[in-house]
């Protein structure tokens, strides 16, 4: 009885389409978030390593207030509380800047460490040929800063997409909430849920899979170099 509650392949093939539908609003709201959090995450880390104070604490308090707030209250804060200021948004567009802030903050200290891991002696060799700091930034520190920073970024994105479940509570139909309408109406929630924890696990293991060849290769790289 209890093996019956926990998995069910009639319940895998009349509902498992359904709810594999909201794999697709998962992916998009990941790659919207992580489109969003690579920017404000590059330009966190820019002025964190500015020599500009101003600029270092709206970076640092940017970071400290995003990572010292759960997720799900500025999931409310960007769709309920802008709507009861007057901005309303739709709930895609809501969940979209709400994951994409909290990425940013996140890889903002992910791409400042990669930015300090290149050794400082590139800088300087960079000022010798008579690159400014932008110059060498771009296509000196920042080039050399990704190979560092790519596992990491990807498994940021592996967080984000697992964080997606959280915009079932503004009606966002994906993954979660789908399963969430499925369970309601069949009353079989072990069942039910478990099949959406497949479709996460088929998404996301390919992405881990991705960090460690990442990681791999580096490591490789490094010993070589």
């Amino acid at each position: 009885m209890f093996a019956a509650d926990l998995f069910s392949l009639e319940l895998l093939q009349e509902y498992g389409p359904y709810i594999a539908e909201g794999a697709l609003v998962t992916l998009q709201l990941t790659a919207a978030g992580m489109g969003l959090a690579m920017p404000l995450g590059l330009a966190g880390a820019l002025m964190l390593l500015s020599r500009r104070r101003p600029l270092i604490v709206v970076a640092r308090t940017y970071v400290e207030l995003v990572r010292g707030t759960p997720a799900i209250v500025i999931l409310f804060l960007f769709y309920f509380g802008l709507a009861s200021a007057g901005l309303v948004l739709s709930p895609f567009v809501g969940a979209w800047l709400a994951l994409g802030v909290m990425g940013g903050a996140f890889l903002t200290e992910i791409i400042r460490a990669g930015i300090e891991g290149v050794p400082r002696g590139q800088m300087e060799a960079a000022e010798a040929l008579g690159m400014d700091y932008r110059v060498a930034m771009r296509r000196i520190i920042l080039p050399q800063a990704t190979r560092l920073v790519l596992p990491p970024v990807t498994n940021s994105a592996i967080l984000m997409l697992k964080d997606t479940s959280l915009v079932l509570t503004i009606g966002v139909a994906d993954i979660t909430y789908r399963a969430y309408n499925v369970a309601s109406s069949t009353f079989r929630a072990m069942p039910i849920y478990l099949i959406a924890a497949l479709i996460y696990l088929a998404m996301s293991i390919p992405l881990a899979f991705a960090v460690r060849y990442l990681e791999r290769r580096l490591a490789r790289s490094g010993d070589h170099s």
